[in-house]
């Protein structure tokens, strides 16, 4: 039997142009934000959300909902603040190693979950962030519980041929690591969607009975999406506590980590590619710039009515409705 050949994703004109415009825009920003503190670390924080959208999304693209994935950015997290802090590791060792920490966390969760399905699933993986933070807020000896961990060492200097580039101490340099970061997940997750994994995530979503039957390893592949999504979380985690330098259990294994992902792949096109990262760096600008100033204790509101919009109107999301358009 012949392979079929690859799929091309014909987009419509106004869509061709905007991944394009949108990288440009990114890549010039610290120019054209004239070295504004504030906006580069609105942007670096976007972008590292855009990160946590689009690992989210790989897992939804199985058709399953997860709403514990702060127990993976927690996890990596406090793995790399604890490893960079007490043996003094580099950040270049720990980020990827927090990685590992949370794929670890995603085996028990995979396995203990792996004939849940729906609303089922949800909840358990809900469940789940309750394990983590109570084990770092009550194990002092280890993670200080719920003084948190401060004094993290930042991103260490790079050092590139005759260049140094000083991470640490530079938002620009941090706004275009967190970039870089952010392009190759996006990169990956691209790849992914082409790929045997991605198909048959797409088709245990659509049918899973039908998937099964003609050989697809569905759990198998559940399994594997899990444990890649959770790797990603685990890394932005671990990135975000070397960017900020301090963290408490109540801020990383909050519920934000877990719905503003998924919030994000939803708006942005839950089965599109570039849908959650480009719903990721429009929102949260907006809800930083302008509706934060008006509501300081009730901005994350526009997420909510966001999502409310979308479902009813745009179910697909605004990127896939801008991809029909014509």
């Amino acid at each position: 039997m012949e392979r079929a050949a690859p799929r091309k994703i014909a987009l419509p004109g106004p869509a061709r142009a905007i991944p394009t415009l949108l990288l440009l825009g990114l890549v010039l920003l610290p120019a054209l934000a004239h070295s504004s503190g504030y906006v580069l670390q609105v942007f670096t924080h976007a972008l590292l959300l855009a990160t946590l959208a689009l690992a989210w999304n790989i897992l939804g693209t199985s058709g399953s909902i997860s709403l514990g994935h702060a127990a993976f950015f927690g996890v990596g997290a406090y793995s790399s603040g604890l490893l960079s802090l007490k043996p003094g590791l580099s950040p270049w060792l720990t980020i990827p190693v927090g990685g590992l920490f949370a794929a670890g966390l995603a085996v028990i969760v995979g396995l203990l979950c792996r004939r849940l399905r729906g609303a089922y699933f949800a909840l358990a993986t809900l469940a789940f962030v309750e394990i983590p933070r109570v084990v770092t807020d009550n194990w002092e000896g280890l993670t200080r519980g719920s003084l948190g961990l401060v004094g993290l060492p930042g991103l260490p200097t790079l050092t590139l041929g005759g260049w140094r580039v000083e991470i640490g101490s530079s938002a620009g340099a941090s706004y275009y690591l967190v970039l870089s970061y952010a392009l190759v997940v996006l990169s990956l997750v691209a790849l992914l969607w082409e790929s045997n994994l991605g198909l048959a995530l797409q088709a245990a979503r659509e049918e899973e009975t039908a998937a099964k039957a003609v050989g697809v390893h569905v759990d198998r592949y559940r399994f594997l999406s899990l444990l890649l999504s959770a790797s990603l979380t685990g890394t932005s985690g671990a990135i975000y506590v070397h960017l900020t330098r301090y963290t408490v259990p109540g801020l990383v294994y909050s519920l934000h980590f877990s719905a503003v992902p998924m919030i994000f792949a939803l708006c942005g096109g839950r089965f599109t590619i570039l849908g959650p990262a480009l719903a990721a760096l429009v929102l949260y600008p907006v809800d930083q710039f302008l509706f934060h100033p008006l509501l300081p204790a009730g901005h994350e509101v526009l997420y909510g009515l966001f999502l409310i919009l979308v479902v009813l109107f745009m179910p697909g999301g605004f990127w896939g409705a801008l991809r029909r358009s014509r």
